[in-house]
């Protein structure tokens, strides 16, 4: 089950914030691979000194019919709706409460959240090539971002532009 609360292609209501809404603009939907086989979405906000990524999806996988078992076992962690919509991946709303947008330090609510400061973004780089294991998920290729310290890649979900994406950071077209 899809917890959204919000329509279809609009702003993303950020809750208890002094803005009622977050410029679609000015954020994107991504996954993340860790631990080998594991997975998380974040939304990733432009700030102003940061990229700040806020968990808002665990684990997610793809559903199999012909194993009926395993389509039982993984129904909880398999998106369902328009899989186009990025917000489609999106679950928990409640990680976009009270978030002041202004105070990006405190945004960090989840010990999987980050906020990565774009004096130390080295380089940005896109890569159109599906991700291996992704299913039947639509997606745009991958972005890497890269510090001195750790290179995140990201898995852009949905109908969003990898490329646009890469270059808006790397750029910082999205002030």
């Amino acid at each position: 089950m899809n917890n959204r609360n919000f329509p279809k292609n609009t702003s993303l209501p950020i809750i208890g914030s002094n803005e009622s809404a977050l410029d679609k603009t000015k954020y994107f939907i991504a996954m993340e691979y860790y631990g080998l086989i594991l997975n998380r979405t974040f939304l990733i906000v432009y700030g102003t000194n940061y990229l700040i990524g806020i968990k808002v999806n665990g684990l997610v996988s793809a559903d199999n019919p012909s194993a009926p078992l395993g389509s039982l076992i993984v129904s909880p962690i398999v998106i369902k709706g328009d899989l186009d919509d990025p917000l489609s991946y999106v679950k928990r709303v409640d990680a976009l409460k009270n978030i002041d947008l202004e105070n990006e330090e405190l945004l960090i609510k989840h010990n999987s959240d980050f906020h990565l400061s774009y004096k130390e973004i080295l380089d940005v780089r896109y890569d159109p090539k599906k991700k291996w294991g992704m299913g039947y998920y639509p997606h745009d290729g991958k972005v890497y971002v890269i510090t001195n310290t750790k290179k995140r890649e990201f898995i852009i979900l949905g109908n969003q532009s990898g490329k646009k994406i890469a270059d808006a950071i790397l750029q910082r077209t999205f002030l």
